[in-house]
């Protein structure tokens, strides 16, 4: 597949994909899981690896089996029928509507802990920063790509050296000994999960990316390198560490006092990449829906370097809508990342049950229906006002369905009269 406008190179797509899918997880995530199950955290940590390198596998194969900016969609379409492909568009549509408002919140909170932003509430930082994230959409793609490359150099370079250092000068090495927490260890895989969320995106920007079946290829081997050396340094460093098991204590040698700021700045630096990377796919897979008259047609204009302009400016509006919610009180970071983590976890094992349909490898059948397993009981925690949405998407889907099949059989049936 050829495009023109092609304008994303192996590199710039190594940074739009590793910041993003290493998030602010990083931060956060090795610290809970040393102290739900110990030492035992390290393996917990490599099967989690394991299991992602499966799931990118998975939906970089998907993206290059039916290659289009609607993304994996596309091959759902054709491994579990044209209904499948519609519903999974709508429930990562409905989760992107979510969960970026979210992941900025969060952001803005990291930032509160620099002096220049204390004093400024964090809906108010929200605000600017949804607006600087759709200011940088409408760059075009190189731009914010290059963005989160920034991000992306920083971060592993910062926490990847501290980690080292930490388990260089460590007194001693953590590794299991103690009894096997058997419960608490099946948990803490169930929370490892979201470490590996990210990859059915990549596929939307297949139209931007030079040479895709071989820049893609390339990318996911050296995303999921400098993804497994990162979680996996950061996660050995925090258990071998005599002094503390928090990811500030982690960077203290290297940066001193000023870990902390360090630590603000990575963290919302990741969540603003994902935010680019998140809103950038789902609004170029709507401008293809819209293109394919599957969505309003106005939903598909794109400005002079090719972002689809209306689709930012619709999720745009959406987002401030969120926000407002959040600040009159109806809505929380909760119950914005509860919405969104049904739909994410739905439109993956949809993804998921394609890749299982159309991949021969018993061994990545197996691992596929343990991914499939895994987001299920992730499901089963849906809050009942969650759930009443599921089937609010669903039915809207189905009904959507059968109306442009009916549409599409009209001149058939009008020919054959």
């Amino acid at each position: 597949m050829t495009n023109k406008t092609a304008n994303i190179g192996l590199f710039t797509l190594c940074g739009l994909i590793i910041g993003p899918i290493i998030g602010s997880g990083i931060v956060l995530l090795p610290a809970v899981i040393y102290e739900r199950i110990g030492d035992w955290a390290i393996l917990a940590w490599i099967l989690t690896m394991l299991l992602g390198a499966v799931f990118a596998y998975v939906f970089i194969f998907l993206s290059l089996k039916s290659p289009g900016n609607e993304g994996v969609a596309i091959a759902v379409g054709k491994a579990l029928g044209p209904f499948w492909q519609e519903l999974c568009s709508n429930f990562l549509t409905t989760a992107v509507c979510f969960g970026p408002v979210a992941v900025l919140l969060t952001a803005a909170k990291f930032l509160q802990n620099l002096p220049f932003f204390a004093t400024i509430p964090q809906d108010l930082i929200t605000f600017f920063l949804i607006l600087g994230g759709a200011a940088l959409l409408l760059s075009g793609t190189k731009s914010f790509s290059r963005f989160n490359l920034v991000v992306t150099a920083a971060t592993i370079i910062s926490l990847v050296f501290a980690s080292f250092y930490s388990v260089g000068t460590s007194s001693q090495l953590e590794l299991p000994h103690t009894t096997f927490p058997a419960h608490d260890f099946g948990y803490a895989l169930l929370l490892l999960f979201w470490s590996i969320v990210g990859w059915e995106v990549v596929g939307n920007y297949i139209e931007d990316i030079k040479n895709p079946r071989q820049t893609l290829l390339k990318a996911m081997t050296i995303s999921l390198f400098f993804i497994i050396v990162s979680y996996l340094s950061v996660a050995l460093a925090l258990q071998s560490s005599s002094e503390g098991h928090d990811i500030i204590t982690l960077m203290q040698p290297l940066f001193g006092q000023f870990a902390a700021p360090a630590i603000g700045i990575i963290a919302a630096g990741l969540c603003i990449s994902t935010y680019l990377m998140i809103v950038g796919a789902i609004t170029r897979m709507s401008a293809k829906r819209a293109a394919n008259g599957r969505l309003p047609a106005f939903l598909a204009k794109e400005n002079s370097l090719t972002s689809p302009v209306h689709a930012i400016l619709t999720l745009t509006t959406i987002h401030l809508f969120m926000l407002l919610l959040v600040f009159f009180q109806i809505l929380t970071v909760d119950r914005l990342i509860a919405a969104a983590n049904v739909f994410f976890l739905s439109n993956a094992i949809i993804g998921l049950a394609a890749g299982f349909q159309l991949l021969e490898s018993r061994c990545l059948k197996a691992a596929i229906a343990i991914l499939i397993l895994a987001f299920f009981l992730l499901l089963l925690n849906a809050k009942p006002w969650c759930i009443l949405l599921f089937l609010l998407i669903f039915i809207y889907s189905k009904k959507s369905f059968n109306q442009t099949k009916k549409t599409a059989e009209q001149p058939l049936r009008e020919s054959s009269l």
